[in-house]
């Protein structure tokens, strides 16, 4: 039997190990393949199989065929994976699949895809996270979780676990309190020094926030939040002239504090003013994924381009 997990990373490996201790499997004993992973190595241990029992393997397509060109090793290997015996029990952690591997991945066994959690979805998941630690919250609690972490995935999961720990209700000032997230904290003083024009106050802030050790990933990670709130304001600005923050605030879930920062700025920008914002966030999430520039260079030219920006 193949059990194959893709979506998102952290989730997808999560319930891959689970998943495993389910089934009882040792971690001895069970074969690991990732960077040397081939197709004939597959089919070598699929053979085996045959002869000595089934074989219990943990194939890591997340790491596999480095220095392979093309997506020809791929193929090979999951063809190889056509002749899988009955009592073989195969995990696989392909986060990246594209829809047509997934559907692949559904024929050559089961399929379990768990897609980064977003906007009205991430609340939801934050709060099912709760409720499976047992944890008594306020209705805000995960609209206030998911406003200091955003889609940091990671993030959320190891801060509500920490939070089950205490055993007693939460609220969302309590949870403030205990979280004290400095990206989270500063990424609307970020984003007001930006969007305000003050060049050297959104350069200090970007800074602050990198000698305190936040790595450039959570940083831009906030700012994808609150810019994604912003984009979802302006455009209800623009299509209806008004954008009341009750309302925002009930259809994204969020704190009604969020709701009138995002909804404050919608009367101040319009569509180009968010796409240069927009773009200017993938240009400096690209350089710090791709290792094409240092990542604190990439927060501070993000800081100094928009707050550049509106200067001007």
């Amino acid at each position: 039997m193949i059990h194959a997990f893709t979506g998102d990373p952290f989730l997808a490996r999560r319930a891959l190990r689970q998943a495993i201790r389910d089934a009882g499997v040792p971690r001895e004993s069970l074969a690991e393949y990732d960077e040397e992973l081939t197709a004939d190595m597959l089919a070598r241990e699929l053979r085996q199989a045959g002869l000595f029992g089934g074989v219990q393997a943990f194939l890591n397509f997340d790491q596999a065929f480095q220095g392979q060109a093309g997506v020809t090793p791929r193929k090979e290997a999951m063809k190889a994976l056509q002749d899988t015996p009955d009592d073989a029990l195969v995990f696989v952690l392909d986060s990246s699949a594209t829809e047509a591997r997934k559907k692949q991945w559904r024929a050559l066994g089961q399929l379990t895809d768990l897609p980064t959690p977003r906007f009205d979805r991430l609340v939801g998941w934050v709060k099912s996270e709760l409720e499976a630690f047992g944890t008594q919250f306020d209705r805000d609690v995960p609209a206030t979780l998911t406003d200091m972490f955003g889609e940091d995935i990671p993030g959320l999961a190891t801060e509500i676990e920490k939070l089950s720990v205490l055993q007693e209700p939460l609220t969302a000032d309590r949870v403030r309190e205990i979280v004290n997230r400095p990206a989270s904290r500063s990424a609307f003083d970020l984003i007001d020094a930006m969007l305000d024009g003050r060049v050297d106050t959104a350069v200090a802030v970007a800074r602050n926030l990198l000698d305190a050790g936040e790595p450039a990933p959570k940083i831009l990670g906030a700012l994808s939040w609150q810019f994604a709130l912003i984009a979802h304001a302006v455009a209800m600005f623009e299509r209806d002239g008004r954008v009341d923050k009750a309302v925002f605030a009930r259809e994204r879930r969020v704190a009604p504090f969020v709701a009138g920062k995002a909804t404050g700025y919608a009367r101040r920008f319009d569509m180009e003013d968010v796409r240069v914002m927009i773009n200017g966030l993938l240009d400096a999430e690209v350089a710090v994924k791709s290792g094409g520039r240092n990542p604190r260079w990439a927060v501070e030219s993000l800081a100094l381009q928009l707050a550049s920006r509106h200067a001007r």
